[in-house]
Formats: structure tokens, sequence, C-alpha cells
């Protein structure tokens, strides 16, 4: 039963991520793993909900590790939230997984949440 319950959670959280970076066509988040090594969907995640906080045109200029960087410190400094990855071991070619979904249920805390099972249905025909 908790298999269960951490997989809906995980297609839940999955499914917010998918929804808060549509609008960003850089972004293309599939998992919690190859999907965050570049930065960019943590930086997209953020600026959907408080796009006042930093510029997009600045992050894409920027490189993984800058951009990891960006949005640990803007998550730090501006909702709260610790630095609990280092940005050296979330760009690598496969980043450790509960660690990305633990930062990010941090993010899924404190930001607006608008899952329908529309979402959640659509993460359960992502290739695995």
């Amino acid at each position: 039963m908790s298999d269960l319950q951490q997989t809906n959670s995980e297609k839940i959280l999955l499914s917010w991520v998918r929804q808060s970076t549509r609008p960003y066509s850089q972004v293309n988040v599939l998992n919690f793993t190859t999907s965050w090594a570049d930065g960019l969907a943590f930086n997209a995640v953020i600026h959907r909900h408080k796009p006042e906080l930093f510029s997009w045109d600045k992050v894409i200029q920027m490189t993984p590790v800058e951009r990891l960087e960006h949005a640990f410190s803007i998550a730090k400094n501006h909702l709260g939230i610790e630095k609990l990855l280092d940005p050296e071991d979330v760009a690598v070619q496969l980043p450790d997984k509960k660690s990305i979904i633990m930062y990010l249920t941090s993010l899924f805390e404190v930001l607006p949440k608008q899952v329908t099972m529309e979402d959640i249905r659509e993460v359960e025909t992502l290739p695995r």
C-alpha cells in the first residue's frame, strides 16, 4: 500500500511540475532525474509562479551549474527553502531521484498548486 501511495504522490508532483513548466519551450520534464540536470526546470517552476523574482532570458544564458545555483538561491532567499542540493550533484548524467523529489516537495508546499486528474493521467502515459 505504501508503494501505491508513493507512486500517487510522485504522479501528483510530476503533474504539477509539468503543468508549471508547460509555457517554457526549453523545458520538458519527463522524470525526477535527467530532466533536472540542466537547471532549467527548477528555474521554470519558480519563474512560473513568481516571475517578478528574475528574468527568464538571463537564466537561458547561464551554464547548467549556474542555473542550478540560481534556482536554489532564489528559493532560499525568496521562498524560505533551504539549499538541500548542491548544483554539482544535480548537474550530472543521472541526478539522485529521491533528492530531486525531496527538493521539489519543498517547492510544492510553498508555491500555488492546480493539478487536475487530466494532468495526472498525462503523467501515466509518459515514457518510463
